[in-house]
């Protein structure tokens, strides 16, 4: 890759390291903890206010379980987003990954899969969660129709793009975008899931970046070192291990 191809490939970045910000971190974590509490509460105390109603008290417990999952998984998300272990990195597909991150999406997906295989050392549930959390994000997006995403090689870089069709956003919303726990106008609550493709990245000397596609829509594009040596083919095409709480 010639250094023209980086810097125009780096245009936009928005490097990992201010998404590990202690306070933008910890900031995420009040919010979402709070929001998680104020619904256990509440339905609890509604729940002991109609004691006397089965139907009800069923309703408000329910409230309480999702609320409570919705807990157990943010604390999953954190546990692998603050891993610092590299020792599970392996050699992995881009293509395969791809193909299995969005079996299951009823969203119009389009898949450009580079004829050359291009693979990096990655770690096999941060990276499939990562690109399954982003795709997930997008397509859940209500003016989103569509989805495409593309592998190719580029020198020696893995090149992984991901773009949609909906709303274009702007400077702000983009900056926001990388951000833990960030929620935007029009789109739903990020999670951890942009971040995670940021760290990814850092983790695997490479980098992201995010800009609109023309002429609307969100376009991010993953880049990574290939490993040169390894076979391709050596994708998640097995049961996913499970990591976090």
């Amino acid at each position: 890759m010639s250094d023209e191809d980086g810097k125009s490939m780096g245009r936009g970045i928005l490097h990992p390291e201010g998404m590990r910000a202690t306070r933008d971190v910890a900031g995420g974590v009040v919010h979402e903890i709070n929001n998680i509490l104020g619904v256990i509460i509440g339905n609890a105390h509604l729940a002991r206010k109609n004691a006397s109603d089965p139907a009800a008290i069923e309703k408000y417990l329910g409230e309480v379980r999702n609320a409570a999952d919705e807990g157990r998984d943010l604390m999953r998300d954190l546990a692998a987003f603050a891993s610092d272990n590299p020792i599970q990195s392996r050699v992995l597909s881009l293509n395969d990954l791809v193909r299995n991150a969005v079996s299951d999406f009823e969203v119009s997906t389009t898949l450009d899969l580079s004829p050359r295989d291009p693979v990096a050392q990655l770690n096999l549930w941060l990276a499939q969660d990562a690109l399954g959390q982003l795709i997930g994000f997008m397509a859940a997006t209500k003016t989103v129709t569509s989805i495409r995403l593309a592998t190719r090689v580029v020198g020696s870089a893995a090149v992984l793009t991901i773009e949609d069709d909906g709303v274009s956003p702007n400077e702000r919303e983009l900056a926001t975008l990388f951000m833990p726990f960030a929620k935007i106008e029009r789109r739903p609550n990020t999670k951890l899931g942009l971040a995670k493709i940021a760290d990814l990245a850092f983790r695997s000397a490479g980098f992201v970046t995010a800009g609109v596609r023309e002429p609307h829509g969100l376009r991010v594009v993953l880049t990574l070192p290939v490993d040169e040596d390894a076979p391709s083919g050596d994708g998640p095409g097995v049961p996913l291990p499970q990591q976090g709480v």
